[in-house]
């Protein structure tokens, strides 16, 4: 069985928030850190709307070459993943040329870059597991019955790995040997 499997941009393989930080902090003589973003929606906090907020990031990625990857190493774990099956980037990025520059700049292997309106659209789409940071993507995906390796964030930390649905990963690595997991499990079972 070969897995299909969606991977988050922000958050999951780029670290934009950094750069936005860097950008609102300039401007704001302020020094909020990303370990400060404790909800997915702090934005509220800071007096943003979800559309400039959405906006500023999207601006942000006109900077993709200083976006720095999540971890390193990016490139060969994703280049294992794509060993169990297909990965596709999905994501509800407006700068969706600046990351595809990025991820070929990045030399990350993906098969194909599926944009959706919102982030909560993922749950639609036909794929065995789902990487991604947002607790609201995960909440909406695992209760339709899908899995989601959710990407730890500090604005995520406060949704529970329920280790049937949803199972917290630090790691790309680590998402790997959930998946092989998974797979292993599956086969065992007569699936």
């Amino acid at each position: 069985m070969r897995l299909r499997i969606a991977v988050d941009v922000d958050g999951v393989l780029a670290d934009i928030i950094s750069v936005w930080l860097a950008h609102y902090n300039r401007r704001n003589n302020s020094s909020l850190t990303k370990e400060q973003i404790e909800r997915w929606d702090f934005w509220k906090s800071i007096g943003y709307s979800a559309d400039e907020f959405y906006a500023e990031l999207a601006v942000c990625w006109n900077e993709w070459l200083n976006v720095p990857v999540m971890e390193r190493g990016m490139a060969g774990s994703i280049a294992m993943l794509r060993r169990l099956g297909r990965v596709d980037i999905v994501s509800a990025q407006i700068a969706s040329d600046q990351v595809k520059r990025w991820l070929e700049y990045n030399n990350i292997p993906y098969d194909d870059y599926v944009s959706v309106a919102r982030g909560a659209d993922k749950a639609d789409l036909e794929y065995d597991a789902f990487i991604d940071d947002s607790p609201t993507n995960a909440k909406r995906i695992s209760a339709m019955g899908k899995l989601v390796l959710l990407y730890d964030q500090p604005w995520n930390r406060y949704i529970k790995d329920d280790g049937r649905y949803i199972v917290r990963v630090k790691s790309m690595d680590e998402a790997k040997r959930v998946l092989i997991d998974r797979l292993m499990g599956s086969k065992s079972n007569g699936l």
